[in-house]
């Protein structure tokens, strides 16, 4: 005989393995989703990216890019990278489009050079 106080421990447990036991047969579709390269996956290199301004900082030497896939490397998002020189966000402002090159090296990024698109 189960004692009352139990019922809902073993309930729970049948539930949780009722679960588990449905989606191990489950499928999934992979087709649609692009896969993101793990960092022990992307290779050391430079990678060319498009985007549109949305920040700068030109005390740190950084700018907010909301960018496309760059391919091999990440997908499309909005993220705040490091440049190579302080120099390159001279002429850029928030709302350009802008061309520029990734450098990924051992698990950084590094923008090495970006221009404004035409």
């Amino acid at each position: 005989m189960i004692r009352p106080r139990y019922l809902p421990l073993i309930l729970s447990a049948s539930l949780i393995l009722g679960c588990a036991k449905n989606t191990a047969n489950m499928t999934v579709n992979t087709q649609q989703a692009t896969p993101v390269p793990s960092s022990s996956t992307i290779e050391n290199a430079d990678y060319p990216g498009k985007g549109k301004v949305t920040k700068i900082n030109l005390e740190l030497g950084s700018v907010e890019l909301d960018h496309e896939e760059i391919k091999g490397v990440m997908p499309a998002m909005r993220m705040e990278f490091y440049v190579s020189d302080k120099k390159l966000l001279e002429d850029l402002n928030g709302g350009d489009n802008v061309e520029f090159t990734l450098r990924y090296k051992d698990g950084t990024e590094t923008i090495t050079s970006i221009k404004k698109a035409l």
